[in-house]
């Protein structure tokens, strides 16, 4: 996860382009995946245009609202792969086509239908991605300015006439007479503009555009591929919609677990082989076939893939809000085919992957599509949790096909990508996979601290964080340790995903039932169990030839031993009591002291247990939960303005709530190869006690900022709304905890300190008090102000001092 080499600071260069090298292995910058997060609110706001409507014609436009993100998205991928978007100005362009795609998801629900009275939303996502076009071919246009111009031409007069039919698709209905139909007449112009644009996409392969690192552009669309099964893990908990709480019964529990396997199936089918044989084949291939490999390859089978994983992800999110019982509609033929047919055309499409980029037919794949197809007619008078069973039973006999029937063949194409899978030191796809649930958990700590905007609550809220963060540093931990691919490890890895889901649904209901659910804490401590439990087999495993691991193990089983005791009075209390849970204070007070022991006793029982295996890889964990930190602010500032129509009050906010954002994602990730340095410069038990302190513990406070914000921004960024004084400080209070945190993290890893880091939490808890009866937003303007002009001091200042080569270790 990141750049060529390390260097002393990404925006080195000044505001000129720096091009990929072609001779290097370029990995994928923060920058790019900072812009993902907001597609991932933008590709959610997709399923809930098409749940709207499920019509023929209904879902001919949510296709095409795919097909304009999928063009958006493609285009800053290219762009990555010629260009370091991480470097000299491109950050400040890339900060802006990010907040061009929150725009667009925002105004998703009225792509096609204008609310009127405010400004016309079909015409904020056209002007959206014809910005974010528009940006991405100039950038592309002027770096490659030196070579022929006859093909740049013919792009850039499809993008014109594209652009055009576009303005004409959202401006002429209006203007129709009745007797018309204006909604065919846009849907027919809007089909045809994006027809026109895709002669950019096959100008690919032609000399237009050049593959320069084959392993970048492979890696964005895994990413890409991430993302979307990101979307189906969010539609598992969010039937009735994003942020919004459910109770927790037997049945949401089951759907839950066959949406997870479901989920899960698909995910091994990509990240199991198929990923590793394109790359290989990419990288075999030169010139001009190399190109059209992945454009036919990316650019093209890889839209099926993901428009297959949105549409299942609308029927998997049906299906749980009828398990639910708060469906807005009944369990029909339509919802098996809507479930089943996202299925069937992401395996389709997989199969053509696999054969357009290694000749090879995947079997496993054709088993499932024969399954599924077998399995249909059954599904259709099956209720909802019987049709997700037998989808589970269709796409889970793929793996178990891979793992019987045809394990020779498959070990035999694992060893011929084993030198592809022998360069990925960072972060593996099961890791990320398993980063997918907890973006859900995280949504609904969030989730809980709007419910209950006190200080009550927000205790609550960061006491339940502090539990999920224990569960992810103990996974990531053994992640570090366990680096093998097999079946046993991916099935624990599925099974901890899943305990994580369902902790996650329990976490609104942690302090008391909701609509006569299941006990809330008593899922919670049994989820969180299980988990662990998964993770000490698989560390029993490892461990059985290695007497440290052993030693460590047995040093940190008293404190979670004693931890886990204090969670299981909690549970007692909750079956004996379930009134007393919801209002006792000391229910809180017994949450903090468990977790105090696990965090305190295992700092001081065992530092070993923090070895490091690898720098890269150790770095990067860290820096991906804070980018979910950041990702869940961003799904705040996106949930906070949809359900409003589209003006330019609600713009303006969108525009502030991502300026806000930036400015903090800017603090962190600018320094990255730096921290990797620091961390490498020290050896044996100096870089042991580094890890834990700066990482495993210092991270924390800097997460539990971000997540303060999000809370707040859910608020805030309201005007109508009377915003209490919790939601007001948990914003400035949260902005301070972080820049703190962050200093102090420096500060372990450089012993340097950066006074404009320190200035800038005193400034803003000092404003805190200064700025309670501003009338929202106008206090986030005010903090974003101070964040834009605090960052543009540290750049004219030469950069920040941290980044230069760390002090020896101490």
């Amino acid at each position: 996860m990141s750049d060529d080499g390390l260097r002393p600071h990404p925006s080195a260069g000044g505001v000129r382009l720096v091009g990929r090298d072609p001779g290097a292995e370029g990995d994928v910058s923060w920058m790019e995946l900072f812009v993902d997060l907001f597609f991932v609110f933008a590709f959610l706001k997709v399923a809930t245009l098409m749940s709207a409507d499920l019509s023929v014609f209904g879902t001919i436009r949510g296709v095409l609202v795919i097909l304009l993100l999928w063009h958006c998205w493609t285009s800053c991928a290219w762009l990555g792969n010629v260009i370091h978007v991480d470097r000299g100005g491109m950050p400040l362009l890339m900060t802006g086509v990010a907040t061009a795609v929150l725009v667009i998801g925002v105004a998703v629900p009225e792509a096609f239908a204008d609310v009127p009275g405010n400004l016309s939303g079909p015409v904020v996502v056209v002007g959206g991605y014809l910005l974010i076009r528009f940006c991405v071919l100039a950038v592309l246009t002027y770096h490659q300015r030196g070579g022929a111009t006859g093909r740049r031409l013919l792009v850039w007069l499809a993008f014109l006439a594209a652009g055009a039919m576009l303005l004409v698709a959202v401006l002429l209905p209006p203007a129709l007479p009745e007797r018309v139909d204006g909604d065919l007449v846009r849907v027919v112009l809007f089909a045809g503009a994006l027809g026109v644009d895709f002669v950019i996409f096959a100008g690919v392969g032609r000399g237009t555009w050049q593959v320069v690192s084959p392993w970048h552009l492979a890696e964005r669309h895994a990413v890409i591929i991430l993302v979307a099964l990101g979307e189906t893990i969010i539609s598992i908990g969010a039937s009735r919609g994003v942020g919004v709480d459910e109770p927790v019964t037997w049945e949401v529990a089951a759907a839950a677990t066959l949406g997870m396997i479901i989920v899960s199936a698909l995910w091994w089918t990509y990240f199991d082989l198929a990923k590793m044989l394109a790359e290989h084949g990419l990288w075999r291939a030169r010139g001009p076939a190399r190109t059209r490999l992945a454009r036919d390859a990316y650019l093209g089978l890889h839209l099926p893939m993901i428009s297959g994983l949105i549409i299942f992800a609308l029927g998997l999110k049906h299906a749980v809000a009828v398990a639910v019982g708060e469906a807005d509609r009944p369990w029909d033929t339509t919802s098996v085919l809507t479930l089943f047919g996202g299925v069937l055309l992401y395996l389709i499409a997989l199969v053509a992957f696999e054969w357009r980029t290694a000749r090879i037919i995947g079997r496993s794949p054709l088993i499932g599509i024969g399954l599924l197809l077998a399995l249909l007619p059954l599904a259709v008078g099956a209720p909802a949790v019987g049709a997700l069973a037998l989808l589970a039973v269709g796409v889970a006999a793929m793996a178990v096909a891979d793992q019987t029937i045809f394990r020779r063949r498959h070990q035999a194409l694992h060893h011929l990508v084993e030198p592809e899978a022998a360069r990925l030191g960072g972060v593996s796809p099961r890791e990320l996979f398993v980063d997918l649930v907890f973006v859900f958990a995280f949504i609904q700590v969030t989730l809980l601290m709007t419910r209950h905007p006190s200080l009550l609550g927000i205790v609550r809220g960061l006491t339940l964080l502090a539990l999920l963060w224990w569960a992810w540093i103990s996974y990531s931990w053994l992640a570090n340790i366990v680096r093998t691919e097999t079946a046993v490890v991916r099935f624990s890895t599925i099974g901890i995903a899943t305990a994580v889901l369902v902790l996650g649904f329990a976490i609104p209901q942690a302090f008391g039932p909701a609509g006569g659910g299941l006990q809330g804490s008593s899922l919670i401590v049994v989820c969180y169990v299980a988990g662990q439990l998964i993770q000490g087999v698989l560390l029993w495993q490892v461990s059985r030839t290695n007497a440290v691991l052993r030693h460590v193990a047995r040093r940190v089983a008293l404190p979670s031993g004693i931890a886990l005791a204090l969670l299981a009075v909690i549970v007692a209390v909750e079956v004996v009591t379930p009134a007393v849970v919801s209002d006792s204070l000391g229910i809180t007070l017994l949450w903090v002291a468990a977790l105090l022991v696990q965090y305190v006793g295992a700092y001081l029982r065992e530092s070993a247990a923090w070895r490091v295996q690898s720098v890269r890889h150790w770095v990067d964990r860290y820096a991906l939960i804070m980018l979910i930190a950041f990702g869940e602010a961003i799904i705040s500032v996106g949930l906070a303005t949809s359900g409003r129509p589209v003006s330019v009050t609600v713009l303006a906010l969108v525009v502030v709530g991502a300026l806000s954002i930036g400015t903090l994602w800017w603090s962190y990730f600018t320094t990255i190869d730096s921290s990797r340095l620091a961390l490498r410069a020290r050896t044996g038990r100096a870089r042991t006690l580094l890890a834990r302190d700066a990482f495993t513990y210092l991270h924390l406070p800097m997460v539990a900022g971000v997540m303060l914000v999000a809370f707040s921004l859910r608020q805030i960024l309201v005007p109508e709304r009377t915003v209490n004084a919790y939601g007001h400080y948990a914003l400035y209070l949260g902005v301070a905890l972080y820049l703190a945190a962050n200093q102090w993290y420096w500060w372990r890893m450089w012993r340097v300190v950066s006074w404009q880091r320190v200035g800038g939490a005193v400034l803003v808890a000092a404003l805190s008090p200064l700025t309670v009866l501003l009338p929202p937003p106008w206090p986030l303007v005010l903090l974003t102000g101070v964040g834009v002009v605090a960052a543009a001091l540290e750049v004219l200042h030469g950069g920040d001092p941290r980044t230069h080569e760390p002090r020896p270790a101490t």
